[in-house]
């Protein structure tokens, strides 16, 4: 088995409720049929993919394959950031969506059959393109923070629910079920708070907000489009900020981030760049791909063509 040639593949341990653990026999079994070479790790505690990804740069390997959702597809994208082995540009990642929401999957069109996303995996070569990468710089515990994105992030409202959602994760507490109810309960609470958002060095918006959302990817909250009109490879990040409307109007309009004319809410702005500033008062929360990051101010930056992912994104059908 050759390292440079070959998958290290990352079994995300908690991803899906625990679902990639329990189902990994079956995905080895697949891999093993397909004549892919791989060996696995599987990671057993939070952040672990992080370092895995990382060490697995250090080994040698240049192809990582994650079994796992969003969270695990975020933890590798940064280890592959904070390694200086070489470029994470010269690194492949793919992924077997085993997830809650897999809406990096779903943008990239990988399938959730198990058999079909390994089919994608052994055709790599064919389905290999390049992603964009946004660095987030917040602050956590009152020092700089910094993180790397692949698909959507949030202040506000949305920042709300995945904070509490954290919260209840880091008390055992996970699953579609607990992500609703930390849905609800944010809903009831969130009160809209005054943002200041710079796009490239110029003032888009000041006042009040319901949500900021930043994207690469149009997928987010298992299906809702935020930055529906996204391109992963464009060398922008798309903008999209609700501002200030009642919550009944809010519910009234939901289905339009289902279905992708969030765009024709008279409250919603949205524009692209590639360097977005964003304050509020008193301050916000960030989340990134799900997972929250730290608090206002907040620089985000493009990173054009910062990684390779195996990917059936078709612009053309798009």
């Amino acid at each position: 088995m050759s390292v440079l040639s070959d998958w290290r593949v990352i079994v995300s341990s908690r991803s899906g409720g625990g679902k990639a653990r329990r189902d990994w026999p079956i995905i080895e079994k697949l891999l093993k049929d397909s004549k892919i070479d791989f060996s696995a790790a599987i990671t057993n505690h939070a952040y672990h993919a992080i370092e895995l990804a990382r060490d697995a740069v250090r080994e040698g390997w240049r192809k990582l394959l994650v079994v796992g959702g969003d969270g695990a597809m975020h933890e590798v994208i940064n280890g592959l950031y904070s390694q200086q082995e070489v470029s994470p540009s010269e690194v492949t990642v793919a992924l077997i969506p085993v997830g809650s929401g897999n809406d990096w999957a779903r943008f990239h069109r990988i399938p959730s059959d198990y058999a079909a996303a390994v089919a994608l995996v052994a055709g790599a070569a064919a389905h290999t393109r390049v992603q964009d990468i946004a660095r987030v710089d917040t602050r956590m515990d009152g020092e700089a923070y910094c993180r790397y994105m692949v698909n959507v992030g949030g202040l506000g409202f949305d920042s709300e629910v995945c904070r509490r959602f954290d919260l209840a994760k880091m008390r055992g507490r996970a699953g579609d079920k607990q992500y609703l109810k930390s849905l609800l309960a944010g809903f009831i609470s969130y009160r809209c708070l005054s943002f200041r958002v710079s796009v490239d060095g110029e003032e888009f918006f000041r006042g009040p907000a319901f949500s900021v959302a930043l994207g690469l990817g149009r997928y987010c909250g298992g299906g809702m489009m935020q930055t529906p009109e996204a391109i992963p490879d464009d060398g922008l990040i798309d903008l999209t900020v609700v501002r200030k409307l009642s919550k009944v109007r809010f519910l009234a309009n939901v289905p339009t981030l289902l279905n992708g004319k969030i765009f024709r809410v008279k409250e919603v702005i949205h524009t692209r760049g590639r360097r977005i500033d964003i304050s509020a008062t008193p301050y916000s929360y960030m989340e990134v791909d799900g997972e929250a990051v730290g608090i206002t101010p907040v620089h985000i930056s493009v990173i054009p063509n910062g990684i390779k992912v195996v990917s059936d994104y078709c612009t053309d059908s798009m």
